[in-house]
């Protein structure tokens, strides 16, 4: 049986398309550190095989599990603790380079990076994600390896990080904070429920893995993924507020825009509606089931993320 791996398997996006492909009974290898929590895979660590991987042995890892049908590059590394550009730079980018040379070694026959649909002058992690792509490219000349880049607007969803933005404000209205302090949240976004977002690398494995079996001529393409709709932070935020009947004041404009902020990005659709993907959840009904789950899950996940 050909295997999937995943890495970042202890991550948001990672966490879920590993379960989905578990439960599908596919062969799943997921990477994940040393010192990563598994909280989030708690329900299939039975029937995944869990890789412990560092800088050195990512090679050996991937040979040893051909063949691969897909590698699914989640692992990243956001950069918001301070931390030096150096660090960003050997995950998001050095670190990175060694995973897909080794499924390029190990002749996997695509390779997927979850990257990101911010410009590179926003920060210096969606810089790091597009110096990323572009040796991608580089390494897609003459590899029978296809590169596939995907382009990931704002997901959001169950077990997602708590420091995230929409899940920071779920959790603070539904404590009742007392204000929450906002930007104007004029500023545009695509946001993609995570379900969604999984719908879609798996529609990628599907097509590029049936397709490069029977051509093997590698190349590099890249697809954007987000609901293809453009909603203002603003109208996201209220709209949490009033699924969670929250008496939290929103307090719009106390904080100022980031550097360099993107006041609107929204998803061309165009390549995955070839592919027949769209998104099923609209924003009302991702948020409902968002919210529902944090309802539940709050207090636990809290304990985990801290």
């Amino acid at each position: 049986m050909s295997t999937i791996v995943i890495s970042g398997a202890s991550g948001f996006l990672g966490s879920h398309l590993t379960r989905y492909f578990a439960k599908e009974g596919r062969h799943v290898v997921a990477l994940v550190r040393a010192q990563s929590s598994l909280h989030r895979l708690s329900d299939v660590l039975d029937i995944v095989q869990l890789q412990y991987i560092d800088a050195e042995n990512v090679g050996d890892a991937l040979a040893a599990q051909r063949p691969i049908d897909a590698v699914i590059h989640t692992a990243t590394e956001y950069g918001r603790a301070q931390g030096s550009f150096t660090g960003l730079v050997e995950t998001n980018v050095a670190w990175s380079l060694r995973l897909a040379e080794a499924a390029v070694k190990a002749q996997a026959t695509c390779f997927l990076n979850a990257g990101t649909a911010l410009p590179p002058t926003v920060s210096p992690y969606a810089l790091s994600k597009h110096q990323f792509s572009q040796w991608l490219k580089l390494l897609a000349d003459g590899s029978e390896t296809c590169f596939v880049d995907v382009a990931l607007e704002t997901m959001y969803g169950e077990d997602d990080d708590p420091a995230q933005f929409i899940a920071s404000v779920i959790l603070g209205c539904l404590r009742n904070a007392e204000r929450l302090a906002l930007t104007t949240g004029e500023q545009k976004r695509d946001f993609i429920y995570i379900q969604d977002v999984v719908a879609a690398f798996v529609r990628l494995v599907e097509f590029h893995t049936g397709e490069q079996k029977k051509r093997r001529t590698g190349g590099y393409v890249t697809y954007s993924v987000g609901s293809g709709v453009a909603v203002a932070v603003r109208q996201a935020v209220e709209k949490i507020h009033a699924l969670t009947g929250s008496r939290t004041v929103l307090d719009f404009g106390a904080r100022p825009h980031r550097a360099h902020e993107v006041m609107f990005s929204q998803a061309d659709l165009s390549a995955m509606r070839k592919l027949n993907w769209s998104p099923q959840y609209d924003l009302q009904e991702g948020l409902s089931r968002t919210i529902a789950w944090w309802r539940m899950h709050r207090e636990e996940q809290l304990r985990c993320a801290g």
